[in-house]
């Protein structure tokens, strides 16, 4: 068996560290047991100083494969140069690198698989899709443990790819943290949250800014809204500016803000300056079906009640614990609009079912179920 001192762990991301809570978590658990290694295409040095961070420079006029398959040489050689006991593919884009640079060097091979990309005949997938699918298809079965987000798509994985054993699953808790920022200095920063009055309500969305998640009805219900409710999306992404102009006007009212990326480490100071904060998802798509939020359970760390897409894994836990209100696929901005104001006139009935479900839901359940798997490969 390995010692302690002796192991070692590379984590292999195409993407940037800083924005990846999930890859941080993994960080954490791995931490416990020896020396970790990132491997990203981070342009920027990573704040985690306790990690020994090797960032791969993507040129940024090359192509989709160009820049791919740069990133996957770089990453073998050093993992060919640093001989880890275990290799940690994060995600897709790493499934095929991770997998060979393990197998290249005699190590350990895990696969945190952050989306759910197994097709399904309702919903076709474009070229570039199945192309990646095809990559996690020989890797899933080949590897010493698979990662799920949930225990949902853990089961629907080892239903399609025929494993004998379900893939272990981690689910998308973040640890509860202190904000680092005070107050003051959260509203120093990002005045735009300062209220005009004890009346004020801010209503949050954080995640990826795609129309694609629905959030030009979230804008829309504005109309529908008293004037001391705001809307501020957190976050980037394809749509940013085009949302940013249908919500032009609420924007020179002062009721509607698009903050646009901010560090992971600063979310949680935002966050809790908020009322109510929203969760939202496509309908299509296995992965979208079977969703697995993080913001659920950032939010209630934060006090926030949460207006939600009422997908299955989503309903499950906002009805159980009673926690927010679900919004179905068909309902307009009238209807969110409603919710919304269910959610702002009833704020402390929401928020004393809140500790109940953090409680229920902790970031050291799901780290401690995972290093044991992890450790449990070097037996």
């Amino acid at each position: 068996m390995i010692s302690r001192k002796e192991r070692c762990f590379v984590v292999i991301l195409f993407g940037t560290l800083e924005y990846d809570g999930r890859v941080l978590r993994i960080i954490e658990i791995l931490q416990r047991m020896g020396r970790v290694v990132v491997i990203d295409t981070s342009s920027v040095e990573s704040s985690e100083s306790s990690v020994d961070h090797k960032r791969v420079i993507l040129p940024k006029n090359v192509g989709f494969i160009s820049r791919h398959l740069r990133f996957w040489l770089a990453a073998i050689r050093q993992v060919i140069r640093l001989r880890p006991d275990a290799v940690i593919a994060e995600d897709f884009f790493a499934a095929l690198p991770g997998w060979a640079a393990g197998k290249l060097v005699n190590a350990r091979v895990v696969y945190d698989a952050h989306e759910l990309i197994i097709p399904d005949r309702r919903w076709p997938t474009g070229k570039r899709s199945h192309f990646w699918y095809m990559l996690e298809r020989w890797v899933v079965p080949r590897s010493d443990l698979v990662i799920a987000a949930n225990v949902e798509r853990a089961r629907l994985m080892a239903e399609h790819y025929n494993l004998s054993e379900a893939p272990e699953f981690m689910r998308n808790i973040p640890p509860v943290k202190e904000a680092c920022l005070t107050t003051e200095e959260a509203l120093a920063k990002y005045p735009v949250l300062n209220r005009q009055s004890e009346q004020d309500r801010i209503v949050l969305y954080q995640g990826d800014i795609s129309l694609a998640r629905g959030l030009s009805r979230f804008i829309e219900a504005l109309k529908y809204l008293p004037k001391n409710c705001r809307l501020i999306l957190v976050g980037d992404g394809p749509d940013l500016d085009a949302l940013k102009q249908l919500g032009e006007t609420f924007f020179r009212e002062g009721r509607f803000t698009a903050l646009g990326r901010v560090p992971n480490h600063l979310l949680s100071s935002i966050t809790r300056l908020a009322d109510v904060g929203i969760v939202t998802y496509p309908f299509e798509g296995l992965n979208n079906i079977y969703c697995a939020p993080n913001k659920i359970f950032e939010y209630a760390q934060a006090g926030l009640p949460v207006i939600a897409t009422n997908q299955p894994t989503i309903h499950a836990l906002v009805n159980h614990y009673q926690i927010g209100e679900l919004i179905s696929r068909q309902e307009g901005p009238s209807e969110l609009a409603e919710a919304i104001q269910k959610i702002v006139y009833n704020l402390p009935t929401y928020r004393s079912r809140l500790p109940g479900f953090v409680l229920q839901h902790q970031w050291e359940d799901e780290a401690e179920r995972v290093h044991h798997r992890i450790l449990a490969l070097f037996d």
